[in-house]
């Protein structure tokens, strides 16, 4: 007896301390995620979403035949053919046009949401730690992937509207046709009418906030000129290469670009060059040079400017004073 208690009370406590170490681990992988999705409210789970909850909530653009509040009285510009444009979605003939329409408008809403989230991941992925940078890469590259698709749907969608559109009017008699102008003409005079009427409100306000200055005599001093600041920025320099990039190294800044942003120019000897980031002291340069060879780019440097001159680290660190900073 005095054995089975031992035991039943050897299992409880490895039990209790499985139960609290899991909680801790979760509760661990909880705050990582928690912190990702805080700075990027586009990232939901494994889904990639428009970062607009309401209008997603009142459509889908992939659903037939309902317009978002947020999209009912706004002002289009589609040119159907020659001789007839839409200036609102109530100027849609039939049905199925103004619903590819729709899909095109909120798929550009989509792109935009998607560029706002790979960018704000990508100044995640530069603070996280090597642990998280592989979920938050994927996440980057499932964005980019997201967002080829939706430009490839976009001007497709746009054209199999304006081609039912066209259809309609193709048949239309030639007095439905200059009623018809005769009604976008009337719109876009009332358009223009609001936005004078908007101008002329906004000039009035002006006009009587000039009305209350008051002038006080003041003693004019002549204003020193300000020297142009000799700010040091270091860049890690992750390629150069005179004429075409060698596709391995094409490759490997392709990559690299999904998770950083990668800068290319030409310097005074027509050479390209890529370099990614923008930082103003050498110990960050340091950081990040380790950061982006772990990424792949073995032959990494460290990069020196001077009001967009290249210079020596040497000379950078003395201007920087950060002479004490061991040389990498």
């Amino acid at each position: 007896m005095l054995i089975l208690i031992k035991t039943s009370i050897r299992t409880t406590v490895v039990l209790l301390l499985f139960a609290i170490g899991s909680s801790q681990s979760l509760a661990g992988n909880r705050f990582i995620t928690d912190e990702i999705r805080e700075a990027n409210p586009v990232i939901s789970g494994d889904t990639v979403v428009t970062g607009q909850e309401g209008l997603t909530k009142q459509i889908n653009p992939d659903v037939k035949g309902v317009v978002p509040d947020s999209l009912s009285d706004k002002t289009i510009d589609f040119q159907v053919n020659s001789y007839i444009s839409y200036l609102s979605l109530n100027h849609f003939m039939k049905s199925e046009a103004k619903n590819l329409f729709l899909q095109a408008l909120l798929k550009e809403r989509q792109t935009r949401s998607l560029s706002a989230q790979t960018d704000s991941l990508r100044k995640v992925y530069a603070h996280s730690s090597i642990d998280q940078r592989e979920d938050i890469a994927a996440r980057i590259l499932k964005a980019e992937e997201q967002s080829l698709i939706l430009n490839k749907e976009i001007p497709e969608l746009y054209e199999k509207a304006r081609t039912e559109e066209n259809s309609y009017w193709q048949s239309a008699s030639a007095d439905e046709i200059v009623g018809f102008q005769e009604k976008i003409r009337l719109f876009r005079d009332s358009v223009q009418q609001v936005a004078d009427l908007k101008s002329k409100q906004t000039a009035i306000i002006e006009e009587k906030i000039s009305d209350t200055i008051t002038f006080y005599p003041a003693v004019l001093k002549p204003e020193a000129k300000a020297e142009a600041p000799s700010e040091i920025i270091y860049k890690i320099q992750i390629g150069a290469y005179k004429g075409k990039t060698p596709e391995p190294a094409a490759r490997l800044i392709k990559k690299l670009s999904i998770i950083r942003q990668v800068d290319n120019h030409k310097d005074e000897k027509g050479v390209n060059v890529y370099t990614t980031g923008n930082l103003k002291s050498y110990q960050e340069a340091v950081t990040m040079q380790n950061q982006v060879k772990q990424e792949g780019v073995k032959n990494a440097t460290i990069a020196a400017y001077q009001n967009g001159k290249r210079i020596t680290l040497d000379e950078a660190r003395k201007i920087n004073n950060e002479t004490k900073v061991p040389l990498k």
